[in-house]
């Protein structure tokens, strides 16, 4: 069974050797230190950041229910659909959640959702860009909008960027009321180190790492990370090999168009939706292509499908081809 459920690289970016020489480089006796003050100063200068803005976690869910046990107390926000573990980590922590429901065609109303800030008043919310499960990068306009709705109420936005790298070059609101959570489990292909990193400063930042680890992250995963970022070309063309399987990916699905709606996709996997998207689904799994399908009311007729090794496309899109011209 292929895997499309996960939304991972289908290989590693590190080779054999690669992986070796950063085994070798690990002190397992000592803190990591060194480690954690390298990764940072890699991850900041890839992506433009301060280190001291920068601390990282066990993945980014992690961030996500640390951010929500320390921010969230007088209630999270989030859209519906977005990413589950928002509204998870909320009823942990026993806080009050909130959701703006999309339309039909999983759109948003953006004036309802700032109007929903102003009415409800919480102290958090959360929202993925590019977003989860539909893969649609939200306007700046919208998330500039956000970013001032919860400023005016005394709250925190979380801009979740899982898949920030698959578009990058969109511009950030600053402050701060801001927090932005990124991981190199997606485009980078690391999701089994669990490196999750948050950016934020002044007071947020503290509260946020107030409740961290003294060593949130050993060693090994910290040498690994930073063999990977270490090297500019190589990461640069990891990053067109991963929007090539992107790409492979969209080619794939566009082919039965006048069968399933289809969603624009800035991440590496895409979200289609309608009366025969379940059928799709169903068929792709049992010819051996394991997607995404929901139990969610609001989304029993939609599935997502991520991106796969570049030798499995050319069943896959036989497949899916097979499968459009028997609905014809």
């Amino acid at each position: 069974m292929i895997s499309m459920d996960r939304n991972t690289s289908p290989k590693s970016p590190l080779s054999k050797p690669q992986i070796t020489d950063a085994v070798n480089q690990t002190n397992i006796e000592l803190y990591p230190e060194e480690e954690l003050d390298r990764f940072k100063s890699l991850y900041a200068k890839r992506n433009g950041f301060k280190p001291e803005n920068i601390e990282v976690a066990n993945g980014s869910d992690e961030w996500l229910q640390k951010i929500v046990m320390t921010l969230g107390k007088n209630g999270v926000m989030s859209l519906s659909p977005d990413f589950v573990m928002y509204q998870v980590y909320a009823n942990q922590a026993g806080f009050r959640y909130y959701s703006v429901p999309s339309r039909e065609d999983y759109s948003f109303d953006y004036d309802l959702v700032i109007n929903e800030i102003k009415s409800k008043k919480p102290s958090l919310f959360l929202i993925s860009n590019p977003h989860n499960p539909t893969g649609v990068l939200l306007p700046s306009h919208f998330i500039n909008d956000l970013s001032d709705a919860m400023k005016s109420v005394g709250g925190t936005l979380v801009i979740d960027e899982a898949y920030g790298e698959f578009a990058l070059g969109h511009p950030l609101p600053q402050g701060e009321h801001i927090v932005i959570v990124r991981t190199m489990s997606k485009v980078y292909g690391l999701a089994g180190l669990r490196i999750g990193i948050a950016i934020a400063q002044g007071e947020t930042y503290q509260s946020i790492t107030r409740i961290n680890h003294p060593y949130p992250l050993n060693s090994l995963s910290l040498n690994l990370g930073s063999e990977l970022l270490k090297d500019n070309e190589q990461l640069d063309d990891w990053f067109s090999y991963q929007k090539q399987l992107q790409k492979s990916l969209v080619e794939a699905f566009e082919t039965v168009r006048r069968h399933v709606k289809i969603k624009p996709t800035h991440t590496n996997f895409i979200f289609i939706y309608g009366s025969k998207a379940r059928d799709l689904y169903e068929y792709l799994y049992k010819n051996g292509y394991r997607g995404r399908a929901y139990d969610e009311v609001n989304l029993k007729n939609a599935a997502r499908f991520s991106i796969v090794h570049e030798d499995e496309y050319p069943k896959l899109k036989e497949l899916i081809k097979k499968w459009g011209e028997s609905h014809d």
